[in-house]
């Protein structure tokens, strides 16, 4: 039953997902369209007809997708601020009532803020790797941030000032030199936010039904 179950939700997400390799999506474009509604309305009936471990969508569920699905966008806490949750406090408790009636514009949203804090930080990090980097100063990195709180606007500033700082250093540490760290990083720095920027409806749509 579980198999069939996810079998069944999966086909039903895959058949918005046949389409050619998407280029830089406009932001214009980054809203749900009636396809994916009416899945949304199928994946709910499915889920409480059929699925083997009843779950009421309530507000604890609400609840619980909020938290799933910004961990699914910003797992390592480093893009979204500690404002743009707190703008997103009043979603917690009504994604469900929004999903019953297959409303998807809060996930969309929460995606094209976290599409512009992306090309921010790409931006910053791109402004930092010009400078010159001091590494007689002793100072820690925090690499994993899963269980960090959430940072204001200014900290984030500090934590990928380090973030670039440890790149350059663990490229430098193997003998690169350092144009050739800063072309390696630029590209990499670039490609997290072409990668973010060919995010379509579908995949945010997914996104968001994973996190339910």
């Amino acid at each position: 039953m579980i198999r069939s179950f996810s079998h069944l939700l999966l086909l039903l997400i895959l058949s918005l997902s046949v389409q050619a390799e998407t280029p830089t999506v406009p932001e214009i474009e980054l809203v749900p369209n009636r396809d994916e509604e009416r899945t949304t309305e199928i994946i709910l009936h499915v889920i409480d007809s059929y699925h083997y471990k009843s779950k009421r969508l309530d507000d604890t569920l609400s609840n619980q997708i909020l938290d799933n699905y910004l961990s699914n966008l910003d797992s390592n806490h480093s893009f979204f601020t500690t404002q743009d949750i707190e703008y997103f406090e009043k979603y917690r408790y009504t994604l469900d009532d929004t999903l019953k009636k297959s409303d998807l514009s809060p996930a969309f949203e929460i995606f094209r803020t976290y599409r512009t804090r992306v090309d921010q930080r790409v931006a910053f990090a791109e402004r930092i790797l010009e400078s010159e980097f001091d590494f007689t100063i002793e100072e820690d990195y925090e690499f994993d941030r899963r269980e960090s709180s959430w940072s204001d606007s200014a900290d984030l500033d500090e934590t990928w000032r380090k973030r670039v700082k440890n790149d350059f250093l663990n490229l430098k540490l193997a003998d690169k030199e350092p144009d050739e760290i800063r072309t390696t990083l630029s590209k990499r720095y670039k490609r997290l936010r072409t990668s973010t920027f060919q995010f379509n409806s579908n995949d945010i749509f997914q996104l968001f039904v994973n996190a339910y």
